[in-house]
Order: structure tokens, then sequence, then C-alpha cells
């Protein structure tokens, strides 16, 4: 156990190594209910990947496009962002520990290069071949198939950590225990935990409810 102890802590594995442990006191955090699973969690770009020419011929890529293809890639939106890098920074950390055991016994950096740049492709990969189940999954304990029919133009409580394009939770008050619905932001309002919106629609392309900041104004 000390020799791994040890091996983990060597300055060819200490980076991924304390990426490991930083996730791993994440996780006991959100465990104990200090953090939110979704804190890091954003919307995605709404435009596309436009590709073009200026008046000089210059062609002028939309860099919004390729983020938002790359975060799709990883199924963020609807897997929690932490979750993919957890997997990803794992993964990662595995391979260079046994390709530096095995493949490094010198524990030379420049021999250490070649493998955390297959580490991290293969952990790309091993995110995503992980991504389709987890959002499936994700998709599964968020369901809202117990809900009421009748929820549109009842007021609701956020619940999670912000709500915007990417889906949240918010609660709805009934005579006996809260009824949690999933939820996105009608507009381009963004509400967070604690806000108070209206509950406008469905979202059938998402299958999720659309909700609006509550209209004060008398």
């Amino acid at each position: 156990m000390m020799e791994l102890i040890t091996f983990a802590f060597s300055p060819i594995n200490i980076f991924f190594t304390v990426l490991v442990i930083l996730i791993m006191l994440y996780w006991i955090t959100v465990i104990l209910g200090v953090l939110d699973v979704e804190l890091f969690d954003f919307d995605l770009p709404d435009d596309g990947l436009n590709i073009g020419a200026d008046a000089d011929g210059d062609v002028d890529v939309d860099s919004g496009g390729i983020l938002r293809s790359v975060l799709e890639f990883f199924y963020i939106g609807e897997v929690p962002v932490m979750l993919i890098l957890s997997i990803m920074f794992l993964c990662m950390w595995i391979i260079s520990m046994l390709g530096n055991y095995y493949l490094n016994p010198a524990r030379s950096f420049l021999i250490a290069i070649p493998i955390y740049a297959g580490g991290a492709a293969v952990s790309i990969f091993v995110s995503r071949i992980f991504g389709e189940p987890l959002k499936k999954m994700y998709a599964l304990f968020n369901n809202d198939s117990n809900a009421p029919r009748q929820v549109a133009g009842r007021i609701c409580t956020v619940v999670t950590t912000s709500v915007g394009k990417n889906m949240g939770q918010a609660e709805v008050s009934t005579k006996g225990a809260p009824i949690l619905l999933n939820v996105v932001s009608d507009s381009d309002h963004i509400f967070h935990k604690g806000d108070e919106a209206v509950i406008v629609g469905m979202n059938e392309e998402q299958g999720v409810y659309r909700i609006a900041p509550v209209d004060i104004k008398k």
C-alpha cells in the first residue's frame, strides 16, 4: 500500500492524483449536502456552427457552434458537468499510474508525456461511452411521471442552484407533499435557488416544464 501511495504522489503522477483527490472531496460535500451536484452546470450556447467569409475573403468560423458541438459530445446539459469530469479524471489517473508503472520504470517525463496524451484521448472516449447511459439514468431519476396534468399557471419555487436553458428542478406546493418538477426557463432569464416562477407550459421536445418570472405588476 505504501508503495502505491508513494508512486501516486511521485512527480510524474501527482497532478492526476491531486485531481482525483479534489473530485473525491467534491462528491463528499455533495453527499453531505454542502454543494449541489449541478453547481458547475451552465447553459449551452444557442447558436449553431456558422461558417462564412468576410469582405477580404477570410473564412470565419463561429466558435460558439464549435463549443456547442463539444459540449453535446460530452452530454453537457443532460449530465452534470462534474460527473463527466469525474469519469475523465479518474480514467486519466488510472492510465497515468499503470502506464508509468509498466512503461516508464525510470519515471522520465519524456516517456510520461505520450502516456498522458494517450490517457487524455482514451479518457475522452470513455467519458463519451459512459455519458449515454448516464444521460438516460439521470433523466430517469428526474422523471416527472407522477406530476399532475394541470400545472400551467401555478407558482413554483426553484430548488436547484439555477435554472436557465439547462434543466433544473422546482417545487409546486400542494395540500400534501410538494411536487418536484423538471423545469427550464421560457426565456433567457436565469432563475436561482429560492426564486419563485410561474409554470407557463410544457417543453415537449425536452419533456420538461417551462417557467417564467412571476409578474408582480398590478
